[in-house]
């Protein structure tokens, strides 16, 4: 066969079958851009807000009705903090932000307080305000573990509702949740007061999560 011809051959089938290796090529690239082969995140982020620590985050289902957060907070502002209390919400509006004047466990997307082994309790006080029983307070440079604690979904970004707390049925395992860490506190000792009052209390984000339930 003259050389042209074998030539022409070689090139007619580098033609042919180059095409459909690049269209292979970009079906593939096609697929992995969509996240097809990407396995699904199965670690956590706490990223912490500044003069504070977040660690070792674990949202879990909790029974067949509930699921807790539980994670390593630690402080470190440079003074003591008192009467703290910490909600996780998912809503990122005004709406939906916990609550210091209406801290009732009953309420919801309201912090909770406390008590002093870092446990998230029922003894929420009407109106955010009153003693508190067994109260977590925090040295700085301290840390404790928070467990116990319920997270809210978004609901409130759909025209101001409050959010619902997460169960296994609206977020089931394996599922992505993203939201933030907020903390109640006053700077005293001593019962919560009102604003205005001689131990007002604050509301701070203190870290943003990004989690799957397990």
């Amino acid at each position: 066969m003259p050389a042209e011809l074998r030539a022409q051959g070689a090139m007619e089938y580098l033609s042919t079958y180059g095409w459909a290796l690049l269209v292979v090529l970009i079906l593939i690239l096609a697929l992995f851009g969509i996240g097809l082969f990407t396995a699904p995140t199965s670690g956590s982020n706490c990223a912490a807000t500044e003069d504070y620590s977040c660690s070792q985050l674990v949202l879990a289902k909790a029974g067949s009705d509930n699921i807790s957060l539980s994670f390593v907070f630690g402080q470190n502002t440079g003074a003591p903090i008192f009467n703290i209390g910490m909600a996780c919400s998912a809503s990122a509006t005004a709406g939906g932000l916990p609550n210091p004047a209406s801290n009732t466990f009953a309420a919801q997307n309201t912090i909770v307080y406390l008590n002093s082994n870092g446990i998230a309790t029922a003894n929420g006080i009407a109106g955010g305000v009153g003693a508190v029983v067994d109260p977590l307070d925090m040295a700085s440079g301290a840390t404790i573990t928070v467990s116990d604690l319920m997270c809210y979904d978004a609901a409130a970004d759909a025209g101001g509702a409050v959010g619902l707390a997460i169960t296994p049925t609206t977020a089931p395992v394996g599922s992505l949740f993203t939201g933030t860490i907020y903390m109640n506190y006053t700077v005293n000792g001593g019962a919560p007061t009102v604003a205005s009052g001689s131990n007002p209390i604050y509301t701070v984000p203190v870290a943003s999560i990004t989690t799957r339930i397990a």
